[in-house]
């Protein structure tokens, strides 16, 4: 790629982050307005850029700029999230020593900032009626109430560590965490604490 000017290092950087917010390239005019360009100018702009391979455009086909240099790619940012492994006894939640591996996931797939998220690896086939099988990833937004019928990572009593991820159903002062496996019993109890509300499910093919 041969070398940019300033100017047109910022028309490649305000394009890629155009595409990355808006999943669709900025036209001619949107670039000429961002920097106050006649819109001739902007034209030229994106002219060079192509001709140094930075961008490609298709003639007649409004907004068609693709970005095909390496270094001005849209890519999207990405967010790391703990995934837990068997939870400690006395160990807060979301300690390192509860932390298996971060998982990076893109932002565009959860729905609030940093830090409210985390995974467990599921182990079991207590959910599989939901679709939730043995080896996936389950993303879970972190929170301390629930919905009825919502599916729950939650763990019971005090003495239990343990986190197991349920469809929750509270009723008369007891809380059932049911499976979603007809072959298995629900777990009823008076003392739960939940962690988090499923979010995504991430599965491995290979």
């Amino acid at each position: 790629m041969r070398e940019l000017t300033e100017r047109q290092k910022d028309v490649a950087l305000f394009i890629s982050q155009f595409i990355r917010t808006n999943t669709y390239a900025p036209s001619v005019r949107e670039v000429a307005e961002h920097f106050n360009f006649s819109v001739k100018a902007a034209h030229d702009h994106i002219k060079a850029l192509e001709t140094k391979n930075v961008i490609k455009t298709t003639d007649g086909i409004s907004r068609s700029i693709e970005v095909i240099g390496e270094e001005y790619f849209p890519r999207e940012e990405m967010i790391a999230i703990p995934v837990l492994g068997t939870i400690a006894a006395g160990l807060p939640l979301m300690s390192e020593e509860n932390t298996e591996y971060l998982l990076n996931i893109p932002s565009s797939m959860l729905k609030s900032t940093r830090n409210t998220y985390f995974a467990l690896k599921i182990r079991g086939e207590s959910m599989i009626e939901a679709g939730i099988f043995d080896g996936d990833v389950a993303i879970l937004r972190k929170c301390d109430v629930a919905n009825t019928g919502d599916i729950v990572a939650a763990s019971v009593g005090e003495e239990e560590p343990g986190i197991t991820l349920k469809l929750y159903y509270p009723s008369n002062g007891n809380i059932e965490l049911r499976p979603a496996n007809s072959s298995l019993g629900s777990i009823i109890t008076r003392s739960c604490k939940i962690h988090g509300k499923l979010h995504l499910l991430i599965r491995n093919y290979a």
